[in-house]
């Protein structure tokens, strides 16, 4: 249990998240520091976001225009270069992935990249760090994180935060309308640049269509939030503090207190609930199409590495199949020891069975 009056714990959007999603994800992600399987989806989002951040240094603008016309990324070969060294390391250098990186990071460039459309930019930001800590008038949190884009508009003291989404579809119900990265961010804008008044973030779907309709109005891949004020934030600042004292003390009672399985299936259309558990039975089963069907990370038990260094110092958990990192802490002479997870226990039979003829 923390005994600090200082916040421990370093919140982010996704780190609460988790936690809200399930307490033992959240025990198995960020307290064990469990391995986790990446997918071709989040290793696509990857890519797109390493590229939309290094096209924003106004040095690079020729690139920028050098992609804008030809509306492919390879047709700057360093970019090119940049996209097929991640696509090898990720495993996604097929046709059908790149194809689909390629879309999605011109989807990106070709929608308002230098923040004009309001007016143009006093400061503009690619990957704004924040890392803020309060503890005071009964407040007490540290959050840190990185807004894909910020642009500020000093004349009309606006903020505009903007966040790229690779995701397969857009939000809807609770995070459409109460979305906790709108909190988070704008809070931090709060913080880092409290002049400017309005604070409006803006997701961008990369995988549907950006800009606006023949109406005017923001097509489906744009999702613009209603500016939250003072009084919305200072309220999340108290929400966070409650959050800040949960998570510094996070044990494991706690890691077994909110499974998501055992939660309603959602009636908003979000993805939570028994859903983030996924409906396999067993790892590897297929759908009826032939694909995989999709679970939870941590549903069900896995051997992997743990690393330590030669003073026996936690480095880090790897999967059994990371043989490149495998090679690398091998060379630096850390110890590797096979460890094995039991699974989900939500989800994993008892380990004890009585025998029914028992007297």
């Amino acid at each position: 249990m923390s005994t600090s009056n200082e916040p421990v714990v370093a919140l982010s959007a996704s780190r609460v998240k988790t936690c809200m999603e399930c307490s033992w994800k959240y025990h198995c992600k960020y307290k064990s520091k469990l391995p986790e399987t990446s997918n071709d989806g989040a290793s696509r989002g990857t890519i797109c976001h390493a590229v939309l951040e290094n096209l924003g240094i106004p040095k690079r603008r020729k690139y920028y225009n050098k992609i804008l016309k030809e509306q492919d990324v390879f047709a700057v070969p360093s970019v090119g270069r940049l996209v097929m060294t991640w696509a090898k390391r990720l495993n996604v250098s097929d046709p059908e992935n790149l194809e689909l990186i390629n879309f999605m990071t011109v989807n990106g460039l070709n929608h308002d990249y230098f923040g004009n459309e309001i007016a143009r930019p006093t400061h503009s930001f690619s990957e704004r760090d924040f890392n803020i800590v309060v503890n005071e008038y009964g407040k007490k949190y540290k959050i840190r994180g990185f807004i894909d884009k910020l642009f500020l508009y000093k004349g009309k003291k606006i903020a505009l935060i903007r966040d790229f989404k690779t995701s397969k579809k857009v939000f809807s119900g609770k995070e459409a309308t109460d979305n906790l990265q709108d909190l988070m961010y704008s809070l931090a804008v709060k913080h880092l640049h409290p002049e400017y008044k309005t604070r409006q973030s803006e997701f961008l779907f990369l995988k549907f269509e950006l800009g606006n309709d023949m109406l005017g109005e923001p097509n489906e891949g744009v999702l613009k939030m209603e500016p939250l004020s003072d009084d919305e934030l200072e309220g999340f600042e108290y929400q966070l503090t409650e959050w800040q004292n949960y998570l510094d003390n996070f044990g494991e009672e706690e890691a077994r207190s909110n499974f998501a399985a055992d939660q309603p299936f959602p009636s908003d259309g979000s993805f939570s609930g028994p859903l983030s558990c996924g409906f396999a039975k067993y790892p590897g089963q297929l759908k009826k199409d032939g694909n995989i069907m999709w679970h939870c990370a941590f549903k069900f038990p896995f051997d992997y590495y743990e690393i330590t260094d030669e003073e026996d110092n936690f480095v880090k958990n790897i999967l059994l199949t990371d043989e490149d990192s495998l090679a690398k802490y091998r060379e630096k002479g850390y110890n590797i020891n096979q460890q094995h997870y039991d699974g989900c226990p939500r989800h994993m039979p008892s380990q004890t069975i009585e025998d029914e003829f028992s007297l």
